[in-house]
């Protein structure tokens, strides 16, 4: 089989000769007043019916993922729940909690998103700060803060609490807003996207006061709307999603941080890096997808080529439910409810002449997603690169392909996954990618400003020199 797979959340192309509504992320409400509208209980309640028998409409094997009895359970207690008329941004905040349940990264609800749009629009600040979790539900403000006459905040400060509710608590509720294959993997997620989750789900906004804990004392911090707040020293390039920068001679690091972006833009960028890369006589690249949640696997797979060593195929086989968007025109793939299970045929071969020749070091970390994991599975099964980091919170056999589908009153839209791969190797083992290389996450890195899996690259790169020299 050949054809492109998607993975991930991107506005994508209609495939199969069908309208492409199912495909859209982010459309517009056909009502804008619906924001406003208060909805009948009874309505919502067939909301609830909708988004379970959705999802179990399209997705592959449903089974695999989540416990149906348990599911279904949970829908009777949030229809249970609607007991007066809703808004669709408090409706969101009972229905929205199946969306854990699915323990799919590509299956959930999406927030209000034309709500958020509005709220941010008009003036109103979401929480400002890029924040990192680890295993034990500790968060720490991932870089350092300043605001004019206010107490400046160290990276690696840890956040015990927001608005008088301990983190603990705010991750345990809003990690079953998000979809993913664990807990962990979805406070993860919460983390990356931990101003639209305050909103969504705890009303946050404009206003945050904090209980900081940095080195030996506690302090709160109170957040105001119009406070400006910076990062020191902060250069240009590392606001940017994708750039290269040579680290020292024949050593080099180049940052993907999504592929959900336009293929042609995608593939000048890696021509014109891998150019550099030639001419600047790089030996070992540090090529880093620690914050890649994923996109479309045309971008990954022309990125594979640049590292490629012989021919490879980014899956080994692919499973696919059918349902009324995805069976094409006159059902010519298949009836609803049709599974398609086929090898995955779409050899592809290195770029070339340009290609990079030397040692390739991947860096990955458990939010590592969707065709980022694909990507890291393809270099890893072929031995194009040497990873590093921490095993990815997704499993390496994937879900992608999300239908979207809106709920019939409240029009809140769903994200479901159609499609099953199987990673190159056609391993079936439980789990994400494994790292060659394991580092540790440590809050002290942050303090220190230190990168582990840099650092760990290299020092793997400059043990690699000194092999050769003797």
């Amino acid at each position: 089989m050949k054809a492109r797979v998607f993975s991930g959340l991107l506005l994508l192309v209609c495939l199969y000769g069908c309208s492409s509504k199912h495909l859209e992320i982010f459309p517009e409400l056909e009502n804008p007043q619906l924001t406003e509208a208060k909805i009948d209980p009874d309505k919502l309640k067939e909301d609830i019916d909708a988004y379970y028998f959705g999802a179990i409409e399209r997705h592959p094997d449903l089974a695999k993922y989540a416990n149906k009895t348990e599911l279904l359970s949970k829908v009777s207690e949030l229809k249970r729940q609607i007991d007066k008329p809703m808004t669709r941004l408090e409706f969101f905040r009972i229905v929205g909690q199946l969306s854990h349940m699915f323990n799919d990264g590509h299956s959930m609800l999406l927030w209000p998103y034309p709500e958020f749009e509005q709220f941010t629009s008009s003036g109103h600040k979401p929480f400002p700060f890029e924040v990192t979790i680890n295993s034990d539900d500790q968060l720490f403000f991932k870089k350092a803060y300043k605001a004019k006459g206010r107490e400046p905040i160290s990276s690696g400060a840890r956040l015990l609490a927001i608005n008088g509710v301990s983190v603990e608590e705010l991750f345990n509720t809003m990690q079953q807003y998000a979809g993913g294959e664990s807990a962990y993997l979805r406070k993860q997620f919460v983390a990356r996207r931990i101003a639209t989750y305050l909103w969504a789900v705890y009303g946050f906004i404009d206003e945050f006061t904090l209980s900081i804990e940095n080195k030996a004392s506690v302090y709160d911090l109170t957040i105001h709307k119009n406070d400006s707040w910076d990062i020191p020293n902060e250069d240009a390039q590392s606001k940017q999603d994708f750039y290269y920068k040579k680290l020292e001679p024949g050593i080099a690091y180049l940052y993907i941080g999504h592929f959900d972006i336009d293929p042609d833009w995608f593939e000048n960028f890696v021509d014109d890096a891998f150019a550099q890369i030639n001419q600047d006589k790089i030996a070992s690249l540090i090529l880093d997808v620690r914050d890649n949640t994923g996109g479309n696997t045309d971008t990954a797979s022309y990125l594979s080529r640049y590292l490629a060593k012989d021919k490879f195929r980014m899956i080994s086989t692919i499973k696919e439910k059918i349902n009324t968007d995805n069976a094409g025109v006159f059902n010519y793939r298949g009836e609803p409810g049709d599974i398609i299970e086929e090898q995955w045929d779409d050899w592809l071969q290195p770029i070339g002449r340009n290609g990079f020749k030397g040692k390739a070091y991947v860096l990955i970390s458990p939010i590592s997603y969707s065709s980022g994991i694909v990507f890291a599975s393809v270099m890893k099964d072929y031995g194009f690169a040497t990873l590093i980091g921490q095993e990815t919170g997704g499993n390496a056999n994937q879900t992608a392909q999300g239908n979207l589908f809106n709920l019939p009153y409240s029009k809140l839209r769903a994200y479901i996954a159609t499609r099953m791969l199987v990673r190159p190797s056609g391993s079936l083992e439980l789990g994400g990618v494994k790292p060659d290389y394991v580092t540790e996450f440590k809050r002290t890195s942050l303090l220190d400003n230190k990168d582990a899996e840099v650092i760990k690259a290299l020092e793997l790169i400059k043990n690699e020199h000194s092999s050769i020299s003797h």
